[in-house]
């Protein structure tokens, strides 16, 4: 019951990321639902949920978004997989440490998204990280919160 309701969830949040995200966007900084969809399983159901949606998530953003293939791929997997690894090592009832967790881990995907993409020019790259990546990780944050509450909500249905 617990995979169907995660698999469920796993194509809105695709759903919702592709259709949604142009138009809550805010001067082109769209919220990464797919990223808090990621993080969220992992920190709740364990590393191998993690790497499993991990890896299905990026695989579905990148064919619908992305036009270098296998990068949100690879970085979804890494992340479902080290947040994953981290579940017991955290008071995951506390709202506070899960987004600070989550705002960390966001951040640390956009300096290697944008370092992947750019490909190591200096002066894009910190350009990039200021105009983009920081208004994005308080943007994402937001929702964050409501994905978190949903997702608890889902673990007691799941249960």
């Amino acid at each position: 019951m617990r995979l169907f309701v995660i698999t469920i969830l796993l194509f809105i949040f695709v759903a919702i990321q592709i259709s949604l995200s142009p138009i809550i966007s805010i001067n082109d900084i769209m919220p990464n639902l797919i990223l808090v969809f990621v993080f969220s399983v992992a920190f709740s159901y364990g590393q191998k949920y993690g790497l499993w949606f991990g890896f299905l998530s990026g695989f579905l953003c990148d064919i619908f978004d992305s036009a270098h293939f296998g990068l949100n791929m690879s970085l979804f997997l890494i992340i479902g997989f080290v947040v994953g690894s981290t579940k017991e090592k955290f008071y995951r009832d506390n709202l506070i440490v899960e987004l600070s967790i989550f705002a960390i881990t966001l951040f640390l995907y956009e300096i290697f998204y944008m370092l992947l993409l750019w490909q190591f020019s200096p002066g894009i790259y910190i350009l990039n990280i200021f105009r983009y990546s920081i208004p994005r990780i308080i943007y994402t944050s937001v929702f964050a919160v409501f994905v978190f509450y949903l997702f608890r909500k889902t673990a007691v249905l799941a249960a």
